[in-house]
């Protein structure tokens, strides 16, 4: 077996273990922008864990996520294709981009395209995406392939510090790094290596997540700001005072005190 087709049976191993992990249906969740006419999605796992960001317009969001919707099958499908493809690469500008694929990776197909028909064609691919190198003025750089547009491919630039993506853009196939010979250069984790990648990963999504959380509401954040976010918690443990006090006034009248 060539260290090609070692890659290769590795995601497809890899990718059918992280499939029956994964936690489902997915539900669309719309949150206000900084701008009126611009819509947050999250796309949220039955455990409440954030799967997807995305950034839209407004009327977008409600065209391609309704909200509240269910997610459908083929975007978990694509999400776990790329972290398969990606997770046997240790590359450190693949390794960095882990985080923001797993957050971000659906926004740059929104990137590229408004065509609720055509982003369903990117997510219905099964040869896309994948990770390469793209020759930019004769340096190659790690990059995503999307799919195809024309005659040419979509693909994004990743940084190799930050991991961040570039805004994604179509390039000629001839300016990508031959796939074949490039993967049987590298080394390639085994499936136990990868799996365990991208549990590692999306542990670290879950504790971020987590750790942003906003604390929980004082007295004094009720009183000031009289909301259903600030009140609940607050009215909750004063129900739960007046039981306490109802009980031990109750056990001394009865008691004769």
């Amino acid at each position: 077996m060539t260290n090609y087709e070692h890659y290769q049976s590795t995601v497809d191993q890899v990718n059918r273990v992280i499939l029956e992990e994964v936690s489902q249906p997915w539900k669309i969740r719309h949150h206000d922008a900084l701008a009126a006419d611009e819509c947050v999605v999250s796309m949220v796992a039955p455990t409440g864990t954030v799967c997807q960001h995305l950034n839209l317009s407004a009327e977008q969001a409600q065209s391609c996520w309704p909200d509240q919707s269910v997610v459908g099958r083929q975007v978990i499908e694509y999400i776990v294709r790329g972290a398969a493809r990606l997770a046997p690469l240790r590359q450190s500008a693949f390794r960095n981009n882990f985080p923001h694929w797993l957050d971000h990776g659906l926004q740059q197909i929104h990137d590229l395209t408004s065509s609720k028909s055509k982003i369903e064609t990117f997510l219905d691919d099964p040869g896309y995406p994948y990770p390469s190198q793209v020759n930019i003025g004769g340096n190659y750089l790690p990059c995503w392939v999307w799919g195809a547009q024309g005659n040419e491919l979509a693909i994004s630039v990743i940084d190799r510090r930050t991991g961040h993506f570039a805004d994604p853009k179509n390039i000629a196939p001839e300016l990508l790094i031959d796939r074949e010979k490039w993967l049987g250069a590298q080394v390639i984790d085994s499936v136990d290596e990868s799996i365990e990648t991208i549990r590692h990963y999306i542990s670290e999504l879950i504790h971020q997540q987590r750790e942003s959380l906003p604390d929980e509401p004082t007295l004094a954040d009720a009183i000031q700001n009289p909301t259903t976010s600030t009140l609940s918690p607050v009215l909750s443990v004063a129900l739960f005072m007046a039981i306490v006090v109802g009980f031990f006034v109750t056990f001394k009248w009865l008691l004769g005190f």
